[in-house]
């Protein structure tokens, strides 16, 4: 080679050299000139606002953006939160008077930064605990309840002032025990029920033991379903197998039928009697069960209930045998009189013997006969009518002989009607004067 070519392919070797490295070597693919470059997430945040109540904790959500999170706050004493967080940052507000608006910030590994306004109210002011209202027939067990009968549930729902909130939601839910919950326009036990409040504020709800229940701590909580708020309240269940304590009947006490006058007791009419608590079905018996009629026994259902009438007999002290099918026996069931009434009794239909007087005939001033008349008041109005011709004579009469005559002008002819009246009964008799 001339001396001249050796530098040119020289210079020709090293730029083939570098064009290889450039293109990864020898052995490896060409990068691609044209691929998209990486997307840095932005910050993003979930809810972009938020309402919080005191004292309820609720939280925000990182939904992208790069790791680490950072968070402050722009009034710590109202709403604190943690400088590092991870996707999801926990709030508890503190408490507050009047509503505030607190500003959290939220930042990424890479300066991003979001802001998030968050309204703090103030708390709903629920009472302690809720209130439990007990069965007063269970209170010689010491406990709140027993099994077998039902309680009821209050709490009372305020606003900051103090003032009750009607229309509110409240969610009670049962957290241990053996019992349910009912609400006031159910019949239907449940584990949760979701009430509103009243125009007081107060919500409330039945608690239900069954019969089968044991000895037992229960515990149920109200939650307010706008802000979930809660409170939690505790009760005791006994079980009792005496009837007094499990069982219960209403109306207690004595039931009085009373007769329609001084002579006669009740004759029909119904009481019912309402049987709660217990394991049903529930047998009913009388003392008096030819005095009484029972209907609608044996009772199968708890709130069931029988009916008693009487059949016209006189009685006091008339009682039952109450028994639900675990064997439990009332001890102290209702009582039944029937007694007689204080209105004087109405007279009896008037009675005349003989109906017909027939003496043939019947001259002028003839006495004719008697005419016995019974029943009414014991008192006796007669009227004579009729006939054809003369008169006929019946004065009246308190024993009940009603003498009859012809007047003293002329005689008798024909058939006369002998109308007597005792208070608002009467009877008539005929007269037949003539052949």
């Amino acid at each position: 080679m001339t001396a001249w070519l050796r530098p040119a392919l020289t210079l020709f070797a090293l730029a083939g050299i570098f064009s290889l490295a450039a293109c990864g070597g020898g052995n490896g693919a060409p990068n691609n000139m044209f691929a998209p470059p990486a997307v840095t997430p932005t910050l993003a945040v979930l809810p972009a606002t938020v309402t919080a109540y005191s004292g309820v904790p609720t939280t925000i959500t990182i939904t992208s953006g790069t790791a680490p999170f950072s968070a402050f706050s722009s009034d710590t004493a109202v709403l604190p939160v943690p400088s590092t967080v991870s996707t999801t940052i926990p709030l508890l507000p503190a408490t507050v008077a009047t509503d505030q608006t607190v500003t959290i910030t939220i930042r990424d590994a890479r300066g991003n930064q979001v802001d998030v306004p968050v309204t703090v109210h103030p708390s709903l002011l629920l009472p302690a605990s809720i209130t439990i209202i007990g069965n007063p027939v269970c209170g010689g067990s010491g406990a709140q309840l027993c099994s077998g009968q039902d309680g009821t549930a209050t709490v009372k729902v305020a606003g900051a002032a103090g003032a009750p909130l009607a229309g509110r939601q409240i969610k009670f839910d049962v957290v241990l025990g053996d019992f349910s919950l009912i609400a006031a326009n159910s019949a239907t036990p449940a584990q949760t029920v979701t009430v509103m409040t009243d125009q007081n504020g107060v919500a409330a709800v039945t608690i239900r033991v069954p019969a089968s229940a044991i000895t037992q701590f229960g515990t149920i909580r109200a939650t307010d379903v706008a802000t979930g708020s809660s409170v939690i309240g505790q009760f005791t269940i006994a079980q009792f197998v005496n009837g007094s304590t499990v069982l219960t009947v209403i109306p207690t006490g004595v039931t009085t039928f009373t007769g329609p006058d001084t002579a006669h007791c009740a004759s029909g009419g119904i009481a019912a009697f309402y049987i709660f608590g217990g394991t049903p079905p529930y047998t009913v018996q009388t003392n008096f069960p030819t005095a009484l009629t029972l209907t609608g026994v044996p009772v199968l259902t708890s709130g069931g209930s029988f009916l008693v009438s009487p059949t016209g007999g006189c009685f006091t002290g008339a009682t039952f045998a109450i028994t639900d099918a675990a064997g439990r026996l009332l001890l102290n069931p209702p009582t039944v009189d029937n007694v007689l009434g204080t209105a004087a009794p109405l007279p009896g239909p008037v009675v005349l013997n003989p109906p017909v007087l027939s003496p043939g005939s019947c001259p002028a001033s003839a006495q004719l006969g008697q005419i016995l008349a019974s029943g009414g008041t014991g008192t006796f109005i007669p009227a004579a009518s009729g006939g054809t011709s003369g008169t006929l004579i019946v004065p009246p009469t308190s024993t009940g002989q009603i003498a009859v005559s012809v007047g003293a002008t002329a005689s008798a002819h024909g058939d006369f009607s002998i109308v007597v009246s005792s208070g608002s009964q009467q009877a008539t008799a005929t007269v037949h004067c003539g052949p």
